[in-house]
């Protein structure tokens, strides 16, 4: 492939694609071809899949036979077509690497990619694109997004497409699926910072765009079934507890959506609008959660003050009162994609057909919308002939020559401060004694107030002790951590404490998490600090651990 920096879209530069988007719920096609005075769609169709065919695990030759049917109903004769992967074995990163000819950049990656996938490079499909560039202390550098899937995935995409007599020409990611979408809407950027909230099935994406170029993507293990699913919960009607199968649930998701708690009224089937309010609002507030994380760390990561805007598609997103919703609570403005928006239909589509459901056309719009130059899992890079194989560890020999360097000046730098650390301690072991002293009246000071504070109300005692607890340990949380639940239990006449959080590390694994361990551990209000669990989260762009703590509170009083 060709330098994968990003593209600018070329007018009239490509011939015709057919975005096709299997979804979970739905199959959905358009063709369309960029011409000099806008796009014109040639062809667009949706086609539902039935119930026994929404799972996982599906029947090819069935799927082939509806993929079929689609481009059929949708009058679609072109057969070249775009595909794109989602779910946990998509590993989709930015990074930042030293600016180096494109030849040599092709034989670092895969090896940079094993640093962050444990199966074997050889069973991995490895591509990239080159994001930005920027200059970091007089050295250039670039931002990569880089994307990793295995093999079979890619080969059972493949075949899938195959079966129904279609051509793969490209299978790509979420995010590039999504800017090309926001780069045909003709929105100008004009330095604004735009997430864009893609809301699935199964799945929702969110990627950050700054001034039109992409920094940021998450992928987000929650969609538009996870709220169909809690309307099927229990609920009281009538005095008598009732539920709803998926597929009632469903229907009336979408003709009624999420109504305000403080609306008066009922579905026709008798619901009334606030039990729908309780039953909707767990899944609603666990997406939000996920969305407002998201912004936070991107803000943080990037030294963001705010994000502008949202820009919601796929079929999640037509929940009617979810923009509202949202919006509350994060305070960003939010509005539904249209990428239908300046386009032109072909006479043989009836436009009034598809205007009410564009968000959900998003995806395969911005598949169709596909060019060279961008993200492609179906063709492997080939490297360089007058090289030979490629060993691990090969890295070019400038780069070799920086990395000593920095070694040196490191180890270097290591000694001069451990030299000043050991006069400092030797200084410090000299001056015990008169020390010795303090600590002794300071004991004595610390048992008169454990005594003045057991003559208070134990609630009083339990608020003051909650409060102390929350303030050292958000004083104690490194920047790179963030905090999930603290929970205080009681136990034996001690008091533990659980701290549930996700550290995220750029640099040196795992070191955000050792570093606040170490923290809480020097704080005087902290004991017997441990690490209960610890696992790799996989949902970021960059390395995290999502941890466990438990430390024993030192509280004052009895």
């Amino acid at each position: 492939m060709s330098d994968k920096s990003i593209p600018e879209k070329s007018k009239g530069s490509k011939s015709k694609l057919v975005g096709l988007d299997i979804g979970r719920n739905w199959i959905k096609a358009v063709e369309f071809t960029p011409g000099s005075k806008g796009t014109d769609i040639k062809g667009l169709a949706k086609k539902e899949l039935p119930p026994e065919m929404r799972q996982e695990e599906r029947d090819p030759k069935a799927m082939a036979k509806l993929i079929k049917a689609c481009f059929a109903e949708g009058l679609i004769s072109t057969r070249d077509v775009v595909v794109m992967v989602s779910g946990p074995q998509v590993f989709i990163r930015r990074i930042t690497m030293p600016t180096m000819p494109q030849d040599e950049l092709v034989e670092v990656i895969p090896y940079e990619a094993a640093k962050y996938i444990s199966l074997p490079v050889e069973r991995l499909t490895v591509d990239y694109m080159v994001v930005g560039e920027k200059e970091t202390e007089g050295v250039k550098e670039q931002d990569i997004l880089l994307v990793t899937i295995p093999k079979d995935v890619i080969e059972n995409e493949k075949s899938l497409v195959r079966a129904a007599g279609l051509k793969p020409v490209a299978v790509t990611v979420a995010p590039m699926v999504m800017w090309n979408a926001f780069q045909l809407s003709g929105q100008v950027p004009d330095g604004k910072i735009i997430a864009m909230l893609d809301i699935g099935f199964e799945k929702s994406t969110i990627s950050l765009l700054n001034n039109g170029v992409l920094e940021f993507t998450r992928a987000i293990n929650l969609g538009g079934d996870e709220i169909t699913k809690a309307l099927t919960e229990s609920f009281v009607k009538e005095g008598e507890n009732h539920t709803l199968t998926h597929n009632e649930a469903e229907t009336v998701k979408q003709e009624y959506g999420y109504q305000p708690s403080n609306k008066t009224g009922m579905t026709k089937d008798g619901i009334s609008f606030n039990q729908l309010s309780i039953l909707m609002r767990p899944a609603l507030e666990k997406l939000l959660g996920e969305i407002s994380t998201s912004l936070d760390f991107y803000k943080t990561e990037f030294q963001i003050s705010k994000v502008d805007k949202i820009i919601m598609s796929g079929g999640g997103s037509m929940l009617k009162g979810l923009g509202e919703f949202l919006a509350g609570d994060l305070g960003v403005e939010i509005e539904s994609d249209n990428p239908f928006q300046g386009v032109r239909f072909a006479k043989k589509i009836p436009e009034n057909s598809v205007i009410d459901v564009a968000p959900a056309f998003v995806t395969a719009i911005g598949l169709a919308a596909w060019e060279r130059g961008s993200i492609n899992l179906l063709s492997q890079r080939k490297t360089r002939k007058d090289l030979g194989p490629v060993k691990p560890l090969v890295v070019p020999g400038v780069i070799s020559v920086i990395i000593i360097l920095l070694l040196y000046w490191n180890v270097s730098s290591k000694l001069a401060e451990t030299r000043v650390e050991l006069n400092q301690k030797t200084k410090e072991f000299e001056s015990l004694n008169p020390i010795s002293s303090s600590v002794l009246m300071l004991s004595s000071k610390k048992r008169k107030l454990e005594a003045e504070m057991n003559s208070f109300p134990q609630e009083l005692r339990e608020s003051i002790d909650s409060a102390r607890i929350l303030k050292e340990i958000r004083s104690s949380t490194p920047d790179n951590t963030r905090l999930e639940q603290i929970k205080v239990i009681s136990e034996t006449g001690k008091k533990l404490i659980r701290i549930w959080g996700t550290a995220f590390f750029l640099d040196e694994r795992g070191s955000a998490m050792s570093n606040f361990m170490a923290i809480l551990e020097d704080s005087p209000l902290f004991d017997d600090v441990r690490m209960l669990s610890v696992e790799e989260d996989k949902d970021y762009t960059v390395n995290g651990l999502r941890f466990l703590l438990s430390c024993q509170y030192n509280f004052i009083g009895g």
